[in-house]
């Protein structure tokens, strides 16, 4: 028996070592380059399992041997940082007398913007972003023109839309001027981000709106990925998740120099005056998100809570959408908001203050 348990230790041991290996590779992925390595940039998806299977040897060796409950606590603190921007648990903050600004950022889906009938404004989009009271909206995959959002949102004086090769598009609705809008260049069939300049009391500031390459997986890879969670058999999880893992891949590639280009110009524009939000299509342990939010504070790290999935369609959960800022403002709260789910992504907003 004495050498049995030695035996299980052993084995216990050294699967901790491949999940402390696997914890960090996947957190750290980030820094990573998908253009020339697209695979294993991918790997920040797993983060989450090896997060759990850390946490399960920290209670297995506090109760079996706790001579070793070093190693997944070293893990933990060495890959805080990860945790945090993973999961973060924050309290907001009250305001210190700056001018306070609602942000809110939402992939609608293509979803028809217009205004409802009376009695149908439960799940209506429009009637959602009314009621909001957000003093900016950041609206991606739309393909109502600016003639049908300022009639659908007149409560928002200012609406500035910008259109990609398709009917997609992204816009922004806003209680402060907008000076000007312009597209971001960068190589896309239909994805894409635009610049805005607004006029916030006495300062110009920057605002940028993102929707990143999609991954194009359409309803027969999501179909396959269900399937797959509800019968791993060996061969069938060997070839179809090789197929959507090299699906994923190719996406995250594009992806890497889109907001190569986006940080290009946020570097251009400066990073006090900035806010930058979308659907990045990318997780919180991801090269473009990383790279996008270099120089800015992220609003849901700093002020959000729990997990935050943003997508939340076909089994799939992740923080895709998010809100950056710069250091002209304070983040005071930020939440992904789950009250309406018309479209396969929510709502992500944050309260800002804009520093005097």
């Amino acid at each position: 028996m004495k050498i049995l348990g030695h035996a299980v230790r052993g084995l216990a041991l050294t699967g901790n070592l491949v999940v402390a290996a696997g914890f960090l590779l996947c957190g750290y992925s980030s820094y990573i380059q998908p253009v020339t390595h697209p695979i294993w940039a991918c790997l920040g998806l797993g983060f989450p399992f090896f997060l759990l299977l850390n946490l399960f040897f920290l209670f297995f060796w506090l109760v079996c041997r706790r001579k070793f409950v070093w190693l997944p606590i070293l893990v933990f603190v060495v890959g805080w940082g990860l945790v945090r921007a993973y999961i973060p648990f924050n309290r907001s903050q009250d305001p210190q007398g700056g001018t306070l600004v609602k942000l809110l950022t939402y992939n609608v889906m293509n979803t028809n913007l217009s205004r409802p009938e009376e009695g149908a404004e439960e799940g209506n989009i429009v009637t959602y972003l009314e009621q909001s009271e957000a003093d900016i909206i950041c609206l991606q995959e739309i393909t109502s023109s600016e003639k049908q959002l300022r009639k659908a949102f007149p409560m928002y004086p200012y609406v500035r839309r910008i259109g990609f090769a398709t009917a997609n598009g992204v816009a922004c609705l806003s209680k402060y001027p907008i000076l000007s809008a312009k597209r971001i260049e960068y190589a896309s069939a239909f994805n894409g981000s635009a610049l805005f300049r607004l006029k916030i009391g006495k300062d110009t500031v920057t605002l940028i709106n993102n929707h990143l390459e999609s991954n194009k997986l359409d309803a027969g890879d999501k179909a396959l990925y269900k399937e797959l969670l509800k019968s791993p058999d060996e061969e069938k999880v060997k070839t179809s998740g090789k197929y959507l893992w090299h699906k994923l891949a190719d996406a995250v590639a594009i992806r890497a120099a889109q907001a190569d280009s986006v940080a290009k110009v946020i570097a251009e524009y400066g990073y006090d005056r900035m806010l930058v939000c979308g659907d990045f299509n990318d997780s919180p342990l991801s090269y473009a998100r990383r790279v996008i939010a270099r120089g800015l504070q992220d609003a849901y790290v700093e002020r959000g809570n729990g997990p935050g999935f943003s997508y939340n369609q076909n089994l799939l959960y992740f923080r895709i959408d998010h809100i950056l800022a710069g250091t002209d403002f304070r983040i005071l709260h930020c939440e992904v908001d789950r009250s309406i789910r018309t479209s396969d992504h929510y709502p992500v907003w944050c309260l800002l203050e804009k520093k005097e």
